[in-house]
């Protein structure tokens, strides 16, 4: 399966146009506003993934495929608890607050998220994905995902965590930091949010997600074919999210 970054929906998401459009901070509120749904929905999409190999709750009853424990376990840990800035060891937060402190750092505007956040906490995902105040484009993204999380078998969910988020985030983001003018001084906590990524899932949740898909698929022919679709399925949303964000930037007088 390590193919699929070098598949053409791979590469063309590889080398969006986005990547090269956050040139002022104006770009950058824009994108954040909309790309922070998608930050969402990657948390959502792992702790589906961890509800379905390491079940919590008691009594507790072993598992067998202590291997995909172990890794799904690992990439929570750093996911929702990681180190929330660059020069604090004791201090630590979600990949999703770290992202949101750094929308509010460049004062991007946080109702929308926030007042989803909300929808689902008391009202359901349901009636939040409804809700009018979502951006159309992040509707859309966040649908696809659900329809893998409520009907995907767990080799796909895995599938499309890791061959259409871990894998080619640490391209994405390296892209975008080599790319936009926007500076560490700027905007330091976007900065750190994406090399911080970019290290993270290149070197170590990458690997550790294609590992996991490996030990569920375990050289089954259907199970493989099905993930590919899956990776892909994942692959072509994220082309749609990154073109209807590119359209939502401002446009240049």
């Amino acid at each position: 399966m390590h193919q699929m970054n070098e598949s053409n929906a791979g590469q063309k998401l590889e080398n969006h146009p986005i990547f090269t459009s956050l040139n002022t901070l104006d770009e950058l509120r824009v994108f954040m506003e909309l790309h922070v749904f998608a930050v969402w929905d990657f948390m959502s999409l792992l702790k589906e993934l961890q509800a379905k190999l390491a079940p919590h709750g008691s009594p507790w009853l072993p598992n067998q495929n202590t291997q995909a424990v172990r890794l799904i376990n690992e990439i929570v840990l750093e996911e929702e608890s990681d180190q929330a800035l660059p020069d604090s060891s004791d201090i630590f937060a979600s990949h999703f607050q770290i992202y949101l402190n750094s929308m509010r750092e460049v004062n991007a505007d946080t109702t929308r998220i926030e007042k989803f956040i909300e929808m689902v906490q008391f009202q359901g995902l349901a009636k939040a994905l409804v809700a009018d105040f979502i951006p159309p484009s992040a509707k859309k993204f966040m649908d696809t995902t659900f329809e893998t999380i409520r009907f995907g078998k767990v080799h796909e969910i895995a599938a499309s965590f890791a061959y259409g988020r871990e894998n080619l985030v640490p391209v994405m983001f390296s892209r975008l930091l080599r790319n936009s003018q926007i500076t560490s001084k700027e905007a330091p906590l976007f900065h750190y949010y994406l090399q911080r990524h970019a290290q993270l899932d290149g070197e170590q949740h990458g690997p550790m997600a294609e590992k996991l898909v490996n030990s569920l698929t375990d050289g089954d022919p259907i199970k493989e074919k099905e993930t590919r679709l899956a990776a892909e399925k994942s692959i072509e949303s994220r082309i749609r999210f990154w073109d209807e964000v590119l359209l939502a930037m401002p446009r240049k007088q």
